[in-house]
């Protein structure tokens, strides 16, 4: 590929869409572009800048509807934070994180807080020549804006998913070239985490879906030879076991997996390999463990992203 495509992130908030553009088309700089999609209107507006340009970063929806991000790529990991108000419009900067990081996670707990794991650290290209994964996790206080140290993951990730269980656990599984088909949990509670049964496939850049019956799809990725995967594989809490049910239809990279409100899963484009990016999308049914090809994209896209709208549609934007 030539050049590297826009990515965003952007979260449902009551009637809008929270849109964050986190790179540009061209040459990949960090830039500090948002926009706000009004569902109910199907309108788009501009709204106030980041703070920082940034890029690789990862955004939180918080419990109060507000937006917090974090972390990224720019002149070099990013350790500072900002928060999206949502009724203002604009980004208020927050206490930098303890450690500098981009590719990292960034999950929402129950408790409002939110937890960041992994991701690399060190000057990015062709700024530095030193970058690596690390398992170094921290914790937001939204009330206060605070970060505080919490256990380490225990093996360093970066490329992974971090999923929140029903009970409020987080699942992080991949992304790890120490121990790459590893999965760990964190308890909020405890602060600790717990290694729990490999999934049967290595794999980075995977989809991790939570269903309504509370179990976990995974989906596609890279293996450890970079080839873009069609496996598919659900892990079960309550057993605490991994089951591999049936392959997508495509092999897929940098590819979308929402849960829509009937209880599939709609997965959407992604790499298929190096040179051929995917229109295509297929339905996981979760009753059969089975896919079901459904209609195209108008266009092939990766490093998209897609989103869940109350009414019930899925928007998918970017990449």
């Amino acid at each position: 590929m030539d050049s590297k495509p826009t990515c965003i992130t952007f979260f449902l908030m009551l009637s809008t869409l929270f849109i964050i553009i986190s790179t540009n088309s061209g040459n990949a700089l960090p830039i500090s572009l948002r926009s706000i999609f009004t569902a109910n209107k199907s309108k788009w507006s501009e709204t106030g800048h980041l703070n920082n340009p940034r890029l690789y970063h990862a955004a939180s929806l918080l419990l109060d509807g507000n937006v917090l991000v974090t972390g990224g790529e720019g002149n070099d990991a990013y350790s500072t934070a900002e928060v999206y108000d949502r009724i203002s419009r604009n980004w208020t900067k927050s206490y930098d994180m303890i450690y500098g990081r981009w590719f990292h996670t960034a999950t929402t707990l129950k408790n409002g807080k939110v937890l960041i794991a992994g991701g690399l650290v060190g000057e990015p290209e062709p700024l530095g020549n030193v970058k690596y994964i690390f398992n170094e996790a921290e914790l937001y206080e939204t009330s206060t804006g605070y970060w505080f140290p919490t256990t380490a993951m225990n093996i360093q990730r970066c490329f992974h998913t971090a999923s929140l269980l029903q009970n409020g656990n987080v699942l992080v599984v991949g992304g790890s070239d120490e121990a790459p088909n590893s999965a760990e949990i964190y308890d909020p509670e405890m602060e600790t985490w717990i290694n729990t049964t490999d999934m049967h496939y290595a794999r980075r850049w995977q989809t991790a879906t939570v269903l309504k019956n509370g179990q976990v799809l995974v989906t596609g990725g890279w293996d450890l030879s970079s080839n873009m995967m069609n496996s598919a594989e659900i892990y079960d809490p309550s057993t605490n076991t991994w089951k591999v049910v049936d392959s997508m239809n495509y092999q897929r990279c940098f590819h979308t997996a929402t849960l829509l409100t009937n209880g599939k899963v709609l997965v959407a484009g992604g790499l298929y390999d190096d040179d051929n990016i995917v229109n295509s999308t297929e339905l996981f049914d979760p009753s059969t463990e089975s896919w079901t090809i459904t209609g195209n994209m108008t266009q092939g896209r990766y490093l998209h992203t897609a989103s869940l709208l109350k009414s019930g549609k899925v928007l998918v934007s970017g990449g």
